[in-house]
């Protein structure tokens, strides 16, 4: 049965956004997000439509990839963290989705530190490079590895009540959904880095992972599609730059 805060019913409107952040815990891992977006927007605004050419330090290319995966990847799982929470006990439940999230951006992070590599290389910030990334996503979107990885992005995983046993469950779970997506998206989100992190790249992404990952009919040919039409796009930048 499912308590019942106090101010939930016939209380002020302050007891009423208290109650909201309780009965709903994940809003802190919407509230990261959406600072993410903040932050890659401010990196946007910055260096315009010249971002793909700007050439950083290691440092800098991880944390830009860290805030892309939280921009892009946080709220295709936000159904996901409040299942983390249901599944534990009240007391617990932030500390569930802390664990989640730091299981779930584990394998990321690993990726980031090779990203951060390759974007050292000249040839990494080149439109053709982008171009190529999305074209190679367009064919991987197609792969069989892809739609198991896509539906094990959809896995459950039991965790237990308390202690340190609570912690290792919420810990594995989010590695578990964490290494699904990152096989689901990896290409993609590597051709997103190519471009820039552009704007353009990245809300495309979103959205059609949103349009994947909650339809219940197979989407791979509008998938393919989006990839294609990113592939043209920096195709085009590649043989015709922007002034």
């Amino acid at each position: 049965m499912t308590p019942v805060w106090p101010g939930a019913r016939g209380g002020t409107s302050a007891s009423a956004l208290q109650y909201f952040f309780w009965a709903r815990p994940e809003w802190w891992t919407v509230l990261l997000s959406g600072v993410a977006w903040i932050v890659m927007l401010f990196h946007a605004s910055r260096y315009a439509a010249h971002g793909i050419h700007h050439h950083i330090r290691f440092s800098g290319e991880l944390a830009n990839w860290i805030w892309m995966v939280a921009a892009v990847m946080l709220p295709l799982n936000v159904s996901t963290v409040a299942l983390t929470a249901e599944r534990s006990l009240w007391f617990r439940r932030h500390r569930a989705i802390a664990g989640f999230l730091t299981g779930y951006f584990a394998p990321w992070l690993l990726m980031g530190l090779a990203v951060g590599l390759i974007r050292q290389a000249e040839w990494s910030h080149t439109a053709a490079a982008a171009s190529l990334g999305f074209a190679a996503s367009a064919v991987w979107q197609q792969t069989a590895v892809h739609r198991r990885a896509l539906a094990g992005c959809h896995r459950t995983y039991p965790l237990a009540p308390t202690d340190w046993q609570a912690d290792r469950d919420c810990l594995r779970f989010g590695w578990t959904i964490g290494t699904a997506c990152l096989t689901t998206c990896w290409v993609a989100m590597l051709a997103c880095a190519f471009s820039g992190h552009s704007l353009i790249a990245m809300s495309s992404g979103l959205v059609a992972g949103f349009v994947e990952r909650r339809s219940y009919r197979s989407r791979t040919r509008q998938m393919v599609m989006v990839w294609l039409l990113l592939a043209t796009y920096y195709g085009v930048l590649a043989v015709r730059p922007l002034p």
